[in-house]
């Protein structure tokens, strides 16, 4: 870009701007902003915006490396896992990284954390100003100086970082592909995870209690109803999911249901073995099944160590890693909740063929 990133940040901060791949940068208000704020610390310098015309509700700062990601290079040989948040990411992670780097096992790099091992290109929006002052993201910041000697983070700490990363990488992303570039799936491999809602919607409700960023005290009906709305970061959920579902049969796009790795992990590991030419033997995914099972990902430890977790709720309720498993939405909705849920859900999945189990 032509102009530093705090002078672009200050532009797109103070009026609407547009973005290379077309979407509208609208700035959340104060009285919005009040509001939210009730129930969660939002820690953004920069504020909050709404990407249009799907709504995307993100940090300010989103629509620098947004912008980056159009010219970001993509290797044919490169995987990228792409989900909404809290469906199975960190696992899909692991069994790639494992399949692609350390089939046998015997990797020293993978007693590191996997969100070093495996960076989030869409994270670099969320370090934006205080937060980044409050958690000191230690391991992220001594991989930036390895990687990046001499580089500025305020550009990009994982876009920076994975530019630097040779070989093939498997790389992160809760962006929908509507942001992507355009011509992404002819550039690289994509897994896309997607989870039954209501075990997203409780999964991501926990998560957003522990984290520090966000340190939600709302109950859970309040939350269910503004993730209905939209109104959490990475919103919204639908054209998320229903982007990728109408691109499954893209060869280089593998679509995989949540639900369906934990019913036949094996046979979901013979698929992605296939569609990344991974060339792994029976043995070998039967030993990545039981690597990435989740005890044995939970006893290893979060995905990131540092102290960005509220520690007392992180032992109650833990984090990336709480029970990975499914229909625990049964423990949460009340059947007046669950009846408005229902009925969001069924009038998004109409005509569409998707289909949770």
């Amino acid at each position: 870009m032509g102009t530093s990133s705090s002078a672009y940040l200050l532009h797109v901060t103070k009026m609407k701007q547009w973005l290379i791949s077309g979407h509208e940068v609208v700035t959340m208000d104060d009285e919005w902003l009040e509001r939210i704020r009730k129930h969660q610390s939002m820690q953004y310098k920069h504020g909050v915006v709404r990407l249009m015309p799907e709504g995307w509700l993100y940090p300010a700062t989103s629509a620098i490396f947004l912008d980056k990601l159009q010219t970001f290079e993509f290797r044919s040989e490169d995987v990228l896992v792409v989900t909404f948040p809290k469906c199975g990411t960190t696992w899909m992670q692991e069994i790639l990284w494992t399949m692609l780097h350390n089939p046998n096992l015997d990797n020293p790099e993978a007693s590191k954390e996997i969100l070093i091992r495996s960076l989030d290109i869409s994270c670099d929006m969320m370090l934006d100003g205080n937060y980044w002052d409050v958690v000191k993201l230690r391991s992220f910041e001594d991989l930036f100086n390895t990687l990046c000697p001499g580089k500025k983070l305020e550009d990009g700490l994982n876009i920076q970082c994975l530019e630097a990363t040779p070989g093939r990488r498997v790389i992160k992303s809760h962006f929908p592909l509507q942001l992507m570039r355009k011509d992404l799936l002819e550039k690289t491999k994509v897994v896309y995870v997607a989870r039954n809602p209501k075990d997203a919607i409780v999964s991501y409700y926990h998560f957003m209690r522990v984290v520090q960023l966000f340190n939600y005290t709302g109950s859970f009906e309040e939350f269910t109803k503004n993730f209905m709305n939209s109104e959490h970061v990475y919103m919204p959920y639908w054209p998320h999911m229903k982007a990728a579902w109408d691109l499954r049969h893209h060869p280089n796009m593998h679509f995989v249901f949540f639900e369906d790795m934990k019913s036949d992990i094996m046979a979901e590991l013979k698929k992605l073995n296939e569609f990344t030419q991974a060339n792994l033997s029976l043995k070998q995914l039967e030993s990545v099944a039981d690597y990435t099972t989740f005890s044995k990902m939970k006893a290893r430890g979060e995905p990131i160590q540092d102290p960005m977790y509220d520690k007392d709720l992180l032992d109650k309720y833990g984090a990336y890693f709480r029970k990975g498993s499914t229909g625990d939405w049964k423990k949460h909705f009340t059947p007046e909740l669950l009846q408005e849920v229902d009925q969001w859900i069924e009038k998004n999945v109409e005509e569409t063929g998707i289909c949770f189990k």
